[in-house]
């Protein structure tokens, strides 16, 4: 009769039983799990800070900002969204304005715009009036791209909300002549002033969405909102 150990193991099934004892032979039959995404920790430029190098991240960060002081990071922060609203002031060359998207300048023009109209308003109203004010920028932006992309549009949701939030800057410009001149003969032209611009900034940045004969449903949200926003400061 076989003994229990030759019943699972025989000789000749080919299988071999290794020593764990027998480091020399472990040695040279172990595997190499080291792979080759992104090569070996520490051996050049494929290390782990490798994956925050990459030319795709949002906000067209080329360089490591891991290591960086604070305020250089907010330093070229604020250089590029002036540089953004400078575009929108001042379109000349808009076909690759941005692109490379952000919410920091639309946060600031939206915040800068209930802030103003909230000093515009009675003071039992001034809370109402930033919340309604906030709540209309960042909700139409939102319902303005929502519809951009339902007629076929060719953008991202954030890229058309960082163009839609950048384009009002005119607003919050005009709305600050309000608050300093504070007199409807001032008002009113700035302020159509101002409408015409923010429409036509956006529009024309929008333009590469390849809407085709559709072009007409996306622009009409668009000048609806800025009129809108316009009205809420005339009548302020």
């Amino acid at each position: 009769m076989m003994s229990r150990q030759e019943q699972f193991v025989d000789e000749d099934d080919g299988f071999e039983i290794e020593s764990p004892f027998d480091s020399g032979a472990a040695a040279t039959k172990r595997p190499d799990l080291s792979g080759s995404i992104g090569g070996r920790i520490g051996s050049g430029p494929a290390g782990p800070q490798a994956a925050y190098t990459s030319n795709t991240l949002p906000g067209g960060y080329h360089t490591n900002t891991l290591d960086e002081p604070i305020l250089t990071t907010i330093g070229r922060d604020f250089g590029k969204v002036g540089r953004k609203t400078v575009q929108v002031l001042y379109p000349k060359g808009r076909d690759n304005a941005l692109q490379e998207w952000d919410l920091w300048g639309p946060l600031f023009f939206c915040l800068s715009l209930a802030i103003i109209m909230s000093f515009l308003a009675p003071d039992q109203q001034a809370s109402a009036v930033f919340t309604g004010v906030f709540a209309l920028v960042c909700i139409g932006s939102c319902v303005v791209t929502f519809n951009c992309k339902l007629l076929g549009g060719h953008v991202s949701f954030f890229q058309s909300v960082c163009t839609l939030g950048y384009c009002i800057s005119p607003m919050a410009i005009a709305s600050l002549i309000t608050l300093l001149a504070h007199r409807i003969i001032v008002t009113l032209p700035v302020v159509a002033v101002a409408v015409g611009w923010s429409i036509s900034a956006a529009v024309g940045f929008l333009a590469g969405a390849q809407l085709a004969n559709r072009r007409l449903l996306a622009v009409y949200p668009i000048c609806l909102f800025y009129i809108c926003i316009g009205w809420i400061i005339i009548i302020s």
